[in-house]
């Protein structure tokens, strides 16, 4: 049976898709190619074991790698999800992206500009989704997977830090998996920005078509539309508008101990979110 040694467990609008270019990039790294988020702890757990090692690589070729993995940024909300993975993959390694709270909002908010054709502003998109807000105290959910896996088994990445210091993070995330620094991409760029779509009505039928047909088992059919223009349906348009350094200041103050308890949780160095 081939099941992960190392998972990516969030979060979602923190630069996985980053990490995940990063880690694909990598011969001696397996990542599925069959669906990037397989989510099998969350959403499809009774699904069982033998389903979850179908999207990952035959074990006559396992030894391939140095690394097998998948990213998966919902776990890291999910309560049932630390005692699932510590029960299944009881030596698996973790990765969690974090990235300063309110931008992974915004972040939100222009995914949903983008996917749902979503039109009111920001501060409305807050008041109506008050969870985008309660999404960036990580430290609550950080803890369980700490208790579950202890502190030496998660590594933890801020994405500010890493997408400036791309020499640095390759070093340590190597150093965590067990697989050469060199073996990484030297440059990943901008990945999964958002933008406001020119046709926003045919993006979001485009996305729900897409969702439907990942229920029914489809992702073949999804991914042959996604070559033929989906994604460009879908991310054609003007770049979303910056976010109001104001704005962000005032709405930072809410998370002021949620840094503090994350850099004592973890020993992080969380100035370039309070700078």
């Amino acid at each position: 049976m081939t099941l992960p040694t190392f998972l990516g467990i969030g979060v979602p609008r923190a630069g996985t898709t980053w990490l995940h270019t990063l880690l694909s990039g990598h011969a001696a790294v397996y990542l599925p190619t069959k669906r990037k988020e397989i989510r099998f702890f969350d959403r499809h757990y009774e699904r069982g074991l033998a389903w979850y090692e179908s999207f990952f690589c035959p074990p006559e070729e396992a030894d391939r790698y140095d690394a097998i993995g998948e990213i998966s940024p919902q776990y890291f909300y999910c309560e049932e999800c630390p005692s699932r993975i510590a029960a299944a993959l009881p030596d698996v390694k973790l990765l969690v992206m974090l990235r300063h709270p309110v931008d992974r909002a915004y972040s939100n908010y222009g995914f949903v500009v983008q996917r749902r054709n979503y039109r009111d502003s920001f501060e409305r998109f807050l008041a109506t989704r008050p969870n985008a807000v309660e999404m960036g105290f990580y430290s609550r959910h950080l803890a369980r997977y700490l208790d579950a896996f202890g502190a030496d088994r998660v590594h933890a990445l801020v994405f500010e830090q890493t997408v400036a210091d791309g020499e640095g993070v390759r070093r340590t995330l190597g150093g965590f998996l067990a697989v050469h620094p060199e073996g990484f991409p030297g440059s990943v760029g901008k990945v999964n920005a958002s933008t406001v779509p020119k046709h926003g009505g045919l993006a979001n039928l485009a996305v729900k078509t897409g969702r439907t047909l990942r229920r029914n088992h489809l992702e073949t059919v999804v991914d042959i539309g996604a070559r033929l223009g989906g994604r460009r349906l879908i991310g054609k348009g003007k770049a979303l508008p910056k976010l109001d350094p104001e704005q962000k200041r005032e709405l930072s103050r809410l998370y002021e101990g949620d840094f503090d308890e994350l850099e004592r949780l973890m020993g992080l160095d969380l100035s370039v979110w309070r700078s």
